[in-house]
């Protein structure tokens, strides 16, 4: 499609990718780390990640709106290659021999040990499940919508995808580590959080993705015919 070849032929346009790939990075990072620490007290708490992981949704719906959804999922798969990396490069390193001086040792156990490696395969098939499926459905109602109402778009993959995520992630995550009913009822608080920052930032988002169409001339449509998240489709429409 002639829309995607301007991403490769638009210089601004990598640069604005590259910025909201870096970020997307980052809180993907502090989402898989800051999960084990729950935030509030003995009858209301979540889990820390909860106050980041909207954002990775927000710059999921930015980058499938302008870039399109083969770039979007190429970022999704290539962001959890890159944290699954740094988590085995964190399980070499922590489980190295020590001096026995080292008197943090057990506090790099508890954050960076196997309760990391473990969040991260689980937030990999929460997110791969989630994250895929709200940019196909942002794509697939891009063209149905001829490209308008981004924000009502974002909002309602947002409200589906984090609500799928929400489940998913926090069930595999935390079923040995609190009761079960606290943990539906993690999920359950954890999503309303989600939702709300789906709704403020929806306006801002739409903002955002307004100036980068301006500035870059980029708005790719590329309705997948395939939900297929391993394999790359043709060039056929």
């Amino acid at each position: 499609m002639e829309q995607s070849k301007s991403v490769i032929n638009n210089p601004s346009g990598y640069m604005f990718l590259i910025t909201v790939c870096m970020l997307y990075m980052s809180i993907m990072l502090c989402n898989a780390i800051l999960t084990n620490r729950y935030v509030g007290t003995d009858s209301f708490y979540i889990l820390g990640g909860t106050l980041t992981s909207p954002f990775v949704f927000i710059l999921d719906d930015i980058i499938a709106e302008i870039y399109g959804y083969k770039i979007a999922r190429c970022v999704i798969l290539s962001g959890f290659s890159a944290q699954t990396l740094f988590a085995i490069v964190c399980q070499l390193i922590v489980f190295a021999p020590y001096p026995t001086h080292f008197k943090e040792y057990f506090d790099y156990i508890n954050i960076l040990g196997t309760s990391f490696l473990r969040i991260n395969i689980s937030g990999f098939i929460a997110y791969i499940i989630a994250n895929l499926m709200n940019s196909f459905i942002i794509s697939k109602w891009k063209v149905l919508l001829k490209g308008r109402k981004f924000w009502l778009r974002s909002l309602c993959s947002s409200a589906f995808s984090e609500a799928l995520y929400s489940f998913i992630a926090i069930l595999m995550m935390e079923l040995n580590s609190i009761p079960l009913h606290d943990v539906f009822k993690v999920v359950l608080i954890s999503y309303l959080i989600k939702a709300t920052y789906s709704v403020i930032f929806a306006a801002p988002s739409n903002l955002l993705v307004n100036y980068i169409k301006r500035k870059t001339g980029i708005d790719v449509y590329d309705f997948p015919k395939k939900f297929t998240p391993f394999v790359y489709l043709t060039n056929e429409r």
